[in-house]
């Protein structure tokens, strides 16, 4: 594989200005999440590989949201327990909105920038046996021949992994989360369940219920795959300890 330096001018994979003092990771097809600014690598708040999934979570959150109030709604005392799910809500929209405006930048012109805080980059060689080796069932990571490097190469394209550690203890905190959000709404919607036919609101309280317990089950399996899915996002995220093939 030809060095970066070698590589022809255009919008191919690398990092490119997008402002003052900033660099942000092209993948050959859209803009990422992933920058380098005052010299720092880095993510932005918030950034996702599917906006359109991040936009689907935020309704369905949005949906159990508005099921919590109109329970409370028809109680006699005040309720605050949609406030979580509203929180959520504007979680997964704010996501979903700041990836989809990344998305929107246009398309970088001219070659890519190199610095060597963000090397090595793909393609570089310092030795024998330098390629892409398999991490995962479905990504690779770059050897230079005598050391790993901080880019992987997955179904949506190369991406740097300089946010690794940080990226892979977010993502256990919110796989727990997403579980425990999950098994709280299925016990709130089993007693809303029960509580609901003694009081005079037998149908709309059946419902209310059924949709809180389905929304719970649903986010405690995804929170349970998420777990699971843990140690190839350690795999994805963190450096290898050894060498390829060892």
């Amino acid at each position: 594989m030809a060095s970066p330096s070698q590589l022809p001018s255009g919008p191919q994979p690398g990092w490119y200005p997008t402002g003052p003092d900033q660099l942000r990771w092209w993948d050959g097809s859209h803009w990422t999440g992933l920058r380098v600014k005052n010299g720092k690598p880095g993510t932005d708040w918030a950034t996702t590989e599917q906006p359109s999934l991040a936009w689907v979570f935020g309704s369905i959150f949005l949906v159990l949201a508005i099921a919590q109030f109109s329970l409370g709604a028809l109680s006699s005392h005040l309720s605050f327990n949609g406030f979580p799910m509203l929180l959520l809500t504007l979680l997964w929209f704010g996501i979903a909105a700041q990836t989809t405006a990344v998305r929107r930048i246009p398309q970088p012109v001219g070659a890519p920038v190199f610095i060597d805080v963000v090397r090595p980059l793909p393609g570089e060689q310092d030795g024998p046996g330098a390629g892409w080796y398999s991490v995962s069932p479905r990504a690779t990571r770059w050897w230079t021949g005598s050391r790993w490097a901080q880019y992987v190469g997955t179904q949506y394209g190369i991406r740097p992994t300089f946010h690794g550690a940080r990226a892979f203890r977010t993502y256990l905190v919110m796989a727990w989360v997403v579980l425990g959000i999950g098994v709280l709404a299925c016990i709130v919607g089993v007693v809303i369940l029960v509580n609901g036919s003694g009081d005079g609101y037998g149908f709309l309280g059946g419902f209310i219920g059924g949709l809180v317990v389905g929304g719970g089950v649903l986010f405690a399996v995804l929170g349970g795959v998420l777990l699971i899915m843990s140690r190839m996002q350690r795999r994805l995220l963190l450096l290898p300890e050894q060498p390829p093939g060892r």
